[in-house]
C-alpha cells in the first residue's frame, strides 16, 4: 500500500535532484531519505531513480509516479479540505447579504429557506437597500454577498456576475382599460399617471432613461421607496407602475393586479450576484453560492471555480512555506 508521506518525500527528491538537497529541505538525514525511497521502490517493485556520478535522474517509472504522486497528494488535500468544510458548516455562522428591495422581498426568502434546510447551523442576515448602498457595504465588509438589479460598472472594487435577466412589465388594477390586454405600446404610458420609486433610486433612474429614449414624458403621480407600497398604490387605482415580473407574479396570479408587456420593445434588467474579493474563501459564503448554483447552473464555472483557484493558490503558498516543517513533524511522530 502506498504511503502518502513517502510519496511526498519522493516528490521532494525529484524536485531537488539529489538526496542531500532533499534531506536539507525536509530537515531529515540523508540516510533517512534514502531509506524511505528504497522502501517505496521495494513496495512498487521498480527503480524510481538512476544513481550516477552527476546525481540522480528519474527512471521512466519514476516519471510516471511523479504525475500520480501529484494527483494523490492533491486528492489527499482535497479530501482533508472537504471533511473540514463539512465540520465548519456544522458550526453556527452568519452570512450577511444585501439585496435590492425587489430581490430581498420576493427572491431571497425562498432561497434562504431552502438553504437553511441544507445547512441548519448557518443563519443569514438580510439587508435591503439601493445598489450603491449595497456596494459600499460590501467594500466596508459589512456584507459578503449582494443581489442587485441593473447594469454594474466594473470598477474593480467588487466581483459580480449576472444570474439572469428579468422582464419588466407594467402593472395595472384589474378594472383598468388595459386589464383585458396583454400588450400595449410604450408611448401609451404618457397618458397614464405613473407610480415610481423614490428619487436617487437606480431603478427610477433606469425607468426615466427608458421613457426618455422612447420619447415618453411621464406623469408622475406618486413615489414610494418599496415595491410593496407601489403595488398597493396601483391596486387601489392610483396609477400604473413598472416592476420586474417576479415581484408582481403572485398578485397577477390571483388577479389582484394585471401585467402588461410592450408591443414595440422588450424591457428587461439583469439580476446580479456580487461578492467581496476574497470572501469566497469563507466556507459559509461558498456554501450559499453553491446552493444558488442549483438554480443557476452556470455559477460553478464562473464563480466556484474561481474560488477553488484562490483556495489552491493559498494552499500552494502555504505548502511552500510549511512543507518542510510538516514533513519533519510527520517523521518525528
Amino acid at each position: 500500500m502506498l504511503n502518502l508521506y513517502q510519496l511526498q518525500i519522493f516528490q521532494t527528491v525529484a524536485l531537488a535532484g539529489s538526496f542531500s538537497r532533499a534531506a536539507e529541505r525536509l530537515y531529515l538525514s540523508q540516510p533517512a531519505v534514502s531509506q524511505h525511497i528504497q522502501t517505496l521502490e521495494s513496495d512498487l517493485g521498480v527503480r524510481l531513480f538512476k544513481r550516477g556520478r552527476r546525481g540522480i535522474t528519474l527512471t521512466p517509472s519514476g516519471e510516471i509516479l511523479t504525475d500520480y504522486a501529484q494527483c494523490l497528494t492533491r486528492l489527499a488535500e482535497e479530501t482533508r479540505d472537504a471533511v473540514t468544510r463539512v465540520e465548519k458548516l456544522a458550526q453556527p455562522q452568519q452570512i450577511n447579504i444585501g439585496a435590492n428591495p425587489e430581490a430581498g422581498i420576493y427572491l431571497l426568502p425562498n432561497w434562504i429557506r431552502t438553504f437553511h434546510q441544507r445547512h441548519p447551523a448557518l443563519t443569514i442576515s438580510l439587508k435591503t437597500a439601493i445598489t450603491p448602498t449595497i456596494i459600499q457595504a460590501i467594500n466596508d465588509n459589512e456584507i459578503q454577498i449582494g443581489i442587485v438589479e441593473g447594469d454594474l460598472d466594473d470598477d474593480g472594487t467588487i466581483q459580480w456576475t449576472p444570474l439572469w435577466s428579468e422582464d419588466i412589465v407594467v402593472i395595472t388594477p384589474p378594472n383598468h382599460p388595459w386589464g383585458n390586454i396583454d400588450r400595449v405600446d410604450i408611448s401609451a404610458l404618457a397618458q397614464e399617471p405613473l407610480v415610481v420609486r423614490e428619487k436617487g433610486s437606480p431603478t427610477r433612474a433606469w425607468e426615466m432613461q427608458v421613457l426618455s429614449q422612447n420619447n415618453v414624458i411621464p406623469q408622475i403621480i406618486a413615489e414610494f421607496d418599496s415595491p410593496a407600497a407601489i403595488k398597493q398604490a396601483v391596486a387601489s387605482g392610483l396609477g400604473v407602475a413598472m416592476l420586474p415580473y417576479f415581484a408582481v407574479a403572485p398578485e397577477c396570479n390571483t388577479q389582484q393586479l394585471h401585467a402588461v408587456r410592450f408591443t414595440n420593445t422588450s424591457l428587461s434588467r439583469p439580476i446580479n450576484l456580487m461578492w467581496a474579493k476574497g470572501s469566497l474563501a469563507n466556507q459559509a459564503v461558498h456554501a450559499f453560492i453553491s446552493h444558488l448554483s442549483q438554480e443557476f447552473p452556470h455559477l460553478p464555472l464562473q464563480i466556484l471555480a474561481d474560488s477553488d483557484k484562490i483556495e489552491l493558490l493559498n494552499r500552494l503558498k502555504s505548502t511552500r512555506r510549511g512543507s518542510a516543517n510538516s514533513l519533519a513533524a510527520n517523521m518525528a511522530s
